[in-house]
């Protein structure tokens, strides 16, 4: 990434924000470190980690932790032992007290941090696999952490001749403070000292004496008082008992030093260990520090799109170092939202002074540093495509760094960008065209926008001239954006707004700001008549958008209610059709009863008078059952066709006049059609009526009425519920083909068709069954010679299929 452009955007200044949720030296050393990257695995590797810390530390802080069997990960005890790691190096060296404590310690807190992200490997696995770099230093604490005190001295059971020297030094410590309170005794009576006292000099054991009795003490003077009046006398008798007690510390500071030398031998096997889990340490103190950033912030783990399919789309976008300051202040930010695709990959941005374009330019550029350092970005949703190059020219007075604000210093910036640029760049380019003649500045600002428009680079610039505007709204592949005005409050609302562009409002500025309105005044008058023209038709543009917006949400509203009351319909509709439903199962349960209770009888009835009555039993039983099939398919139909057309439900009263007797012409309503008909002919027990297209036969009873022919000149009432009965076409009525069909199968569509024949009133029809080896002719012969519909039947003749086909008379 070009340093410049890092600067630009303020990306230290973002770091060292970040730097304050890192727990260690090792975290915020790593952090500090962070740039941007073109690796996409190294981006999906920090992100993977952020996005699980983040996680881990919802479930483990706060109301969470109450219910969460995570172990807590603590960073803040760390430090960065890089100096005691590179003296680790040098093979010869050895490590004082203090830093063998320093990497005990952190092995230790290193030990309880992987246990805990390795007992949450399923749930956490990029965080884990970190955590196992981390060396398992369970043998090496146990064997060294126990000899050291928390005074950072070795304790007396580092070893066995440590633990003698030291015994050996209190017992001789104690002969010689025995040997000098007895001194102090026998030279009371003399007065040699003031004050009846022990002390040391240059590491020997001493007495006070004084100055001017120093001459009645036979020993050796160690020092003087700073008055003079006092001098340290070791007396002779001390000497010796002196000398072995500096042997034995002596020896002590040899068996100290073999030791240390020891433990640094340990340390030195395990530096490789050791140092990656420095590293590993600062990684997961990265990721744990972009985790508490992400949920302080409301941030996202950002998405990125491939190539083909590159997009750059932010959703409630805020500045991370402006939404800290507004914190600071307990202010709110106003977020944006904007979304780059397609062939649409430019922006302009118009609108007034002070009203957020530069800050709008600078929150898209940072926030894609921030995604491609692999950090979280502040905002509720952020896709980026993989940028190659971020180039910017921001340098006005909102910057922190120098401003770079010259027209010479922004052209060679910019044409630095143009060889650079290419697709997977993002260009921003902060009021384009100022510091010079406005229509020079105008003319070359489309021309700039417009090359990088043409390279393929996702673009956003910001204006004030009017013919970047009309670029923007004229050219395709280019969209128009403002930062929204009050005209009211004349002061800026700080919302981005795509769609159309801003007015500059500048004299509206001055005026909240103070200017004098003579002033203004003057300033209007100088304005020309076509830039007037122009402010009140971006005024104009604004107003219809905003109408147009407020009704696009009254319509949304209505939508919304009539698919709520469409639900409620549909809901209505199914419950009805639920209970029609039920019913009509009910009804049919009835229908079976009563003809198996009718079998039942006509089948006793046949047994009891076979013998006396009936010369052909089996004739008569085929008479009997055809019979009650054709009564039940009369009612199984007449069922099926009050339930669809609503006859089972109740009738409003009409005009017909109920009669006891039908005649032939008289028009009827059926029960069990629950449709008119007019009756075609009359037996003893049976009518024969035709409704629509269909005759059937129905039994006397079955009449409901008898419907009186209209007065005339009037019409008809217009029924509730209509049923449209569709003609069958008369040649499959006629004939059926059942060639290459199992026996079973062909026996059932053939009984289903010689049905449907027979209430069409065919006389004739004719099967086609091929010829083959005669089981299916075979099969279907046995059926006819049973069916109660047939009267009789025989192959068919040579020119209608011969014995291929079989004619069958019916029953009418």
């Amino acid at each position: 990434m070009v340093p410049d452009t890092l600067q630009q955007l303020e990306f230290d200044a973002l770091l060292a924000l970040l730097r304050g949720y890192a727990g260690s030296p090792l975290g915020q050393a790593k952090l500090l470190a962070l740039s941007p990257s073109g690796d996409a695995e190294v981006m999906a590797s920090r992100l993977q980690k952020a996005a699980e810390a983040k996680e881990y530390l919802r479930a483990t802080v706060g109301a969470g932790a109450a219910s969460s069997a995570l172990l807590p990960v603590e960073f803040s005890g760390f430090t960065d032992p890089a100096t005691v790691l590179a003296k680790l190096a040098i093979e010869g060296t050895t490590l004082e007290v203090r830093e063998i404590v320093e990497l005990l310690d952190m092995a230790d807190r290193a030990v309880d941090v992987r246990r805990a992200l390795l007992a949450a490997r399923n749930r956490f696995p990029h965080l884990a696999r970190e955590a196992e770099r981390v060396g398992d230093f369970h043998s090496l604490l146990r064997e060294l952490q126990g000899k050291i005190l928390p005074s950072g001295e070795l304790d007396d059971h580092a070893s066995p001749e440590l633990r003698r020297i030291r015994r050996e030094i209190e017992k001789q410590r104690a002969v010689l403070l025995s040997s000098l309170r007895e001194f102090q005794r026998n030279q009371s009576e003399e007065s040699l000292s003031q004050d009846p006292i022990i002390t040391i000099r240059s590491e020997r054991f001493v007495v006070p004496v004084r100055a001017q009795k120093k001459g009645q003490v036979r020993g050796v003077v160690h020092g003087t008082s700073s008055s003079g009046q006092t001098v340290y006398v070791e007396p002779l008798e001390a000497i010796e008992l002196n000398n072995e007690l500096v042997r034995l510390r002596e020896e002590e500071a040899q068996e100290i030093h073999r030791i240390l030398r020891e433990m640094t031998t340990r340390l030195r096997q395990r530096l490789p260990e050791l140092a990656a889990t420095a590293g590993a340490i600062g990684v997961l103190d990265l990721a744990f520090a972009c985790g508490r950033y992400a949920l302080d912030y409301n941030c996202v783990i950002p998405q990125f799109t491939r190539s083909e399919e590159a997009r750059l789309a932010l959703k409630d976008a805020r500045h991370p170092l402006l939404e800290a300051l507004c914190r600071k202040k307990g202010s709110t930010m106003v977020p944006l939202s904007l979304a780059l695709q397609d062939q649409n990959r430019v922006l302009v941005i118009s609108g007034p002074n002070t009203g957020g374009k530069t800050v709008a330019l600078k929150t898209v550029g940072l926030l894609a540093l921030m995604a491609k350092a692999g950090l979280p970005v502040p905002a509720s949703e952020a896709e980026f495509p993989f940028l190659g190059r971020i180039l910017a020219d921001v340098g006005d007075y909102q910057s922190i760094q120098e401003s770079l604000s010259t027209f010479s210093a922004h052209l060679v910036n910019i044409a630095s960008m143009m060889e650079s640029a290419s697709p997977d760049s993002l260009i921003l380019l902060d009021e384009l065209g100022s510091a010079t003649d406005p229509e020079e500045a105008g003319a070359l600002g489309v021309a700039i926008v417009d090359r990088f428009r043409s390279s393929g680079a996702f673009t956003i610039a910001s204006t004030h001239h009017l013919a970047l505007k009309a670029y923007a709204m004229n050219t395709p592949g280019v969209l128009s954006a403002n930062m929204g005005f009050d005209e009211q409050t004349l002061g800026p609302t700080y919302r981005l707004e795509i769609g159309w562009p801003g007015k500059s409002s500048g004299l509206a500025i001055a005026q909240r700001l103070g200017l004098p309105p003579d002033v203004l005044d003057r300033a209007r008058q100088a304005m020309s008549v076509a830039h007037q023209e122009v402010e009140h038709f971006l005024s104009r543009l604004r107003e219809e958008d905003e109408i147009a917006t407020r009704l696009r949400a009254e319509a949304e509203e209505k939508r919304v209610a009539l698919d709520q009351r469409e639900k409620e319909w549909v809901d209505n509709a199914q419950r009805r059709e639920a209970e029609r439903a039920a019913e009509w199962e009910r009804q049919l349960e009835a229908l079976w009863r009563s003809l198996e209770e009718r079998a039942e009888e006509k089948l006793r009835e046949i047994s009891t008078r076979a013998a006396t009555r009936f010369r052909d039993p089996k004739k008569e039983a085929a008479r009997v059952v055809s019979g009650i099939r054709q009564q039940a398919k009369e009612e199984l139909r007449g069922t099926l066709v009050g339930h669809w057309t609503g006859a089972t439900e109740p009738q409003p009263p009409g005009q017909a006049v109920v009669v006891k007797e039908a005649q032939v012409g008289d028009t009827v309503r059926l029960r069990s059609f629950g449709r008119q008909g007019v009756v075609r002919n009359k037996s003893e027990n049976w009518l024969e009526v035709e409704i629509g297209n269909l005759r059937t036969k129905v039994p006397l009873n079955d009449v409901a009425e008898v419907v009186p022919p209209l007065e005339p000149g009037k019409a008809a009432p217009k029924s509730k519920v209509s049923v449209h009965i569709e003609r069958v076409v008369e040649g499959s009525l006629s004939e059926i083909n059942v060639i290459g069909e199992r026996a079973d199968e062909a026996r059932r569509r053939v009984d289903k068709f010689l049905d449907n024949a027979f209430l069409a009133q065919m006389e004739r029809v004719r099967v086609i069954h091929g010829s083959g080896k005669g089981i299916l002719r075979q099969a279907l012969a046995e059926m006819f010679a049973e069916h109660p519909h047939v009267e009789k039947f025989s192959p068919a003749p040579q020119e209608e299929g011969g014995a291929g086909a079989t004619i069958v008379e019916l029953k009418v």
